[in-house]
């Protein structure tokens, strides 16, 4: 690499790392807002904290943006809008505890060589950022620990079974495109084959199971527009079909049919409605 071009990279990386400085600093500056009792300078430091966020963003790639800019961005935009309503303020505050610590002990490494081969996790970490899977995992995970831990369930094969699908969800919920799609052909696979007739059978669960149902036939919906998305990514970078990403749409398991007609379930709060 020519000195003209290592001179560049250090400007680049300058001006990177003046962006990322700014932002930490305004998201140090929000935390302590927060946990003030001034609405309006809550609103108004966290307004400052996405400017600056935005602004590292823009000065970055897609491939290269870390895991933690964009749903660190994307709540304290839900902040702003929503004019730092506790719910939403709840869900910046959880957001920040997440992602905070991830963000100020961030390196930044970039790739200057001229390889020009596809950032495949790069395209899918932006798309699952703007979409609903980690929340829609996470509902998977809560009802299903409702689940293992109701009195009606009392078979061991099937709370381990349940257990395993827990614990996988859990372990591959951040990860790569493999292994959030391996996780989840999993879940469905075993839930449909070792699990689900189980469940239907016990009438003290009817509501937790069509919420589940219900559940991951949205996750199922976001798995699709998820792959179509990338698909359309690539095709740009690609200007041909890239064939890798058909998604075929899972088999959700059949809502449960009640066997005594007299039992009306209700619906099942979701995560983050009113009420949690």
């Amino acid at each position: 690499m020519s000195n003209h071009n290592n001179s560049s990279v250090e400007t680049f990386n300058r001006f990177v790392e003046e962006r990322y400085r700014d932002l930490i600093n305004k998201m140090s500056e929000l935390i302590n807002a927060l946990a003030g009792d001034d609405k309006q300078n809550k609103v108004s430091k966290a307004k400052i904290a996405f400017e600056a966020s935005n602004s590292l963003s823009q000065a970055l790639a897609v491939r290269d943006r870390p895991q933690w800019l964009q749903p660190i961005s994307n709540t304290l935009q839900n902040y702003i809008n929503h004019n730092g309503h506790q719910n939403v303020g709840n869900e910046l505050i959880n957001t920040i505890g997440l992602f905070y610590g991830a963000a100020t002990n961030h390196k930044w490494a970039f790739d200057f060589s001229d390889d020009k081969g596809f950032d495949f996790d790069g395209v899918f970490k932006k798309y699952e950022s703007e979409s609903q899977i980690p929340m829609l995992f996470d509902k998977i995970v809560e009802i299903l620990e409702k689940i293992v831990k109701c009195e009606q369930l009392d078979s061991r094969k099937i709370i381990v079974s349940l257990e395993k699908i827990i614990a996988t969800l859990k372990k591959n919920r951040d990860g790569s495109y493999f292994s959030m799609m391996a996780s989840w052909n999993f879940a469905i696979t075993y839930l449909k084959n070792v699990a689900w007739n189980a469940l239907l059978e016990i009438p003290g669960l009817n509501v937790l199971v069509n919420s589940l149902r219900e559940t991951l036939d949205e996750t199922n919906k976001e798995m699709e527009k998820l792959n179509s998305n990338m698909q359309d990514d690539l095709h740009k970078q690609l200007h041909a079909e890239f064939p890798v990403l058909k998604y075929n749409a899972l088999p959700i398991p059949k809502q449960i049919a009640l066997t005594n007609d007299s039992v009306v379930d209700v619906d099942v709060t979701p995560a983050g409605g009113p009420g949690s």
